[in-house]
């Protein structure tokens, strides 16, 4: 038993919903045409995007927690998420405003302000109901993959892949399981949540993508 829960942190902490803006920006520029864009833009990128929402929501959670409004920097308490959620959710809109000011693909902005979706609903629900977070997370990542494949954006077969970060998310949904952070309903829900917001955006808008970024 302290296997299984060693293994369910370290998948909850290497998939934490903080990094997966980062996880889905360096899928993006591995996965699609956008591998052939110029190396210091996809650099650019991909910094800002870690920076706008990973370092700092992290930033904002830890002022949050110094000033009593979270008690619990980890989130574990449903009714201490919502601002903790806002942050991130105006981190991904900025972000989704930040690619189109650099031309990158519609369908890539529509898959950060489709984040900031999955963040508003988490905020919606969570008034009421826990919901998890990191089943939204790779919910997401699993609603790229499975765009890229439907869209025709990926350089290759992306069945493997496709195989594989859904694989990661069952893992990453066990965990949370194992500690006991969320039931299975409240799992499966934050699952659809990440890959409905993510995949439809990005699918009503890919037809009007700028091939790259300049």
């Amino acid at each position: 038993m302290k296997t299984a829960t060693t293994i369910a942190k370290f998948f909850s902490t290497i998939f934490s919903p903080l990094l997966m803006g980062t996880y889905g920006i360096l899928m993006a520029m591995w996965l699609s045409y956008l591998c052939y864009s110029p190396v210091k833009a996809k650099l650019i990128v991909t910094s800002v995007t870690f920076v706008a929402t990973c370092v700092l929501p992290v930033i904002g959670i830890f002022l949050l927690s110094r000033t009593g409004v979270v008690k619990d920097p980890m989130l574990n308490e449903r009714t201490e998420r919502t601002w903790p959620y806002l942050i991130c959710m105006a981190g991904y809109v900025a972000t989704g405003i930040y690619y189109y000011c650099v031309h990158a693909p519609l369908w890539l902005s529509m898959f950060m302000e489709g984040g900031a979706l999955a963040l508003l609903v988490l905020v919606v629900v969570n008034s009421r109901w826990k919901i998890s977070g990191h089943a939204t997370g790779v919910g997401g990542l699993c609603a790229m993959i499975f765009f890229l494949m439907c869209s025709g954006n990926s350089v290759t077969d992306l069945q493997w892949e496709f195989i594989s970060v859904v694989i990661v998310a069952g893992c990453v949904c066990t965990s949370r399981l194992i500690l006991e952070r969320h039931t299975l309903m409240q799992v499966a829900a934050g699952f659809l949540n990440g890959f409905v917001c993510i995949f439809l955006p990005a699918w009503l808008m890919h037809g009007a993508s700028i091939p790259y970024f300049q």
